[in-house]
């Protein structure tokens, strides 16, 4: 089907056999290329389309934000001002990873235009529908997103408008995708304090936005006020903040029974969050230095874990000199020379999960791999491989993924695994001495039906923590 963009067109679909609309007579392929398919968005301004880009083989999707604003000359005037300035932001930040690109910027039948990368995943605002994030999550979020502030204020350009609805996770490998520059600031000259029109999203906005001035700790008060609705799971975050106190109580409604947020990320979240800008960091780099500084929230044993709720043992009397890690695998280790195979799969999610804090058996997000310490990824990965004499474990299924190119289908086909999303995927496994190498560990601990990613992940997270294949 192909969608008529005119406002005033009252049938709009058509057959993608014609290019002039059957009802209002308007074109329907923006430049002779773009064919819009569906609307995606709609806002003040205009709407966003979801179309397909007809002169490229593949007809890959994209983004069309259409500027149909109406209203008076002051105000048209101004959404066209801000719409114009999308454009020319995009295009001063040329290709980043984590920003959508701008295709195309142009007028047709006297309305605005903006062509960009199409961004295919959910925004934070509809994980929050998920329920609240735990602290690993915050923390990776953090990890993956500053690097993208960092850059975007190295082009003397301030976001102004960071909130959950802004920020993308993209489904093709996890990772946040900042969008919507709309009301973005372009500074003008390297001084750091800026005039700015008094733009932004009310309780998500820095203080001094609403004074007329903005600064690049701004956005990360934003990101900060961001993090605490994720946290708590308030979609209203006005609820967080006392006015009588001046300050943000966001602790009060942190989910207790499902959620502990360490004092030390408490800590830099309160810094993001303070009212003076002075008091805050002065920069993204400056937030992942502070974090970077962390304690691995994978370093200990949850406190309502005991050793004994993991197998029952006779521990040697040299015990106390045992470092925890070496603890914590016994029952993996045990099972892995008793050959039960099914059992020390579960074990191994079980134990991926109590590395990242989270609730035993829940799926594992392909962005919180790389949180995993490497201690504990290559404890597992030599205990698969010295059980099953180089046959299984994580390095072993990295060395089949190269040997086939990364082909995730011929690489179900070495290992014997379904290559679909089916929820009797471990009950297909072989759990025999007679399944082919790479058969374990399964992937029974991941999230969502994109399972390739994770063995990109976890391959890339074997070489940061120098684990190879014997």
């Amino acid at each position: 089907m192909t969608l008529c963009i005119n406002p005033d067109c009252q049938h709009p679909n058509n057959p993608d056999t014609v290019k002039v609309c059957l009802s209002c007579g308007s074109k329907l392929l923006l430049l002779e290329r773009y064919r819009p398919t569906t609307i995606i968005g709609k806002g003040g301004f205009g709407k966003t389309f979801l179309a397909t880009d007809e002169h490229k083989p593949s007809k890959p999707r994209c983004a069309v934000k259409q500027l149909s604003f109406t209203g008076t000359g002051q105000l048209v005037n101004k959404a066209v001002e801000l719409f114009e300035q999308e454009a020319v932001v995009l295009e001063s930040l040329g290709n980043h990873p984590q920003i959508p690109t701008l295709l195309a910027y142009f007028t047709h039948e006297q309305r605005l235009y903006i062509v960009q990368e199409f961004i295919e995943g959910v925004t934070l605002e509809q994980e929050l529908l998920q329920g609240a994030y735990n602290e690993v999550k915050i923390r990776c979020l953090l990890h993956d997103i500053l690097p993208v502030l960092k850059f975007v204020h190295e082009h003397n350009i301030l976001h102004r408008d960071i909130k959950p609805p802004n920020i993308i996770i993209r489904a093709s490998d996890g990772k946040p995708v900042l969008i919507d520059f709309g009301v973005a600031k372009v500074l003008q000259s390297s001084s750091f304090i800026q005039q700015a029109t008094a733009l932004g999203t009310l309780h998500y906005a820095a203080p001094e936005q609403f004074r007329g001035s903005v600064f690049q700790n701004s956005d990360l008060y934003s990101l900060g006020v961001t993090c605490i609705s994720l946290i708590t799971g308030v979609f209203s975050v006005e609820k967080l903040y006392d006015g009588t106190s001046s300050s943000w109580c966001w602790r009060n409604f942190v989910p207790a029974t499902s959620n502990i947020i360490s004092d030390e990320l408490g800590q830099i979240l309160d810094k993001l969050l303070q009212f003076q800008p002075i008091h805050r960091y002065s920069s993204a780099q400056e937030v992942l230095q502070a974090l970077s500084l962390l304690p691995p929230v994978s370093t200990q044993i949850p406190p309502t874990l005991h050793l004994d709720t993991l197998i029952a043992v006779t521990v040697p009397s040299s015990a106390s000199q045992t470092s925890k890690i070496e603890i914590y695998y016994i029952k993996l280790e045990l099972l892995l020379k008793s050959q039960k195979w099914k059992e020390a799969d579960l074990e191994t999610w079980k134990l991926l999960c109590m590395a990242l804090n989270k609730p035993l058996e829940a799926k594992i997000t392909s962005s919180e791999i790389n949180l995993i310490n490497c201690e504990q990824l290559h404890k597992i990965d030599q205990l698969w491989i010295e059980a099953s004499n180089g046959k299984f474990g994580f390095s072993i299924q990295n060395k089949i993924l190269e040997s086939v190119r990364k082909d995730y289908v011929l690489f179900c086909q070495h290992v014997q695994w379904q290559s679909y999303n089916s929820i009797l995927f471990h009950q297909s496994l072989k759990f025999s001495n007679e399944a082919p190498p790479g058969h374990f560990p399964s992937r029974i601990w991941a999230e969502s039906d994109k399972y390739w990613r994770y063995l990109d992940i976890i391959a890339l997270k074997l070489a940061q923590c120098n684990v190879t294949t014997i």
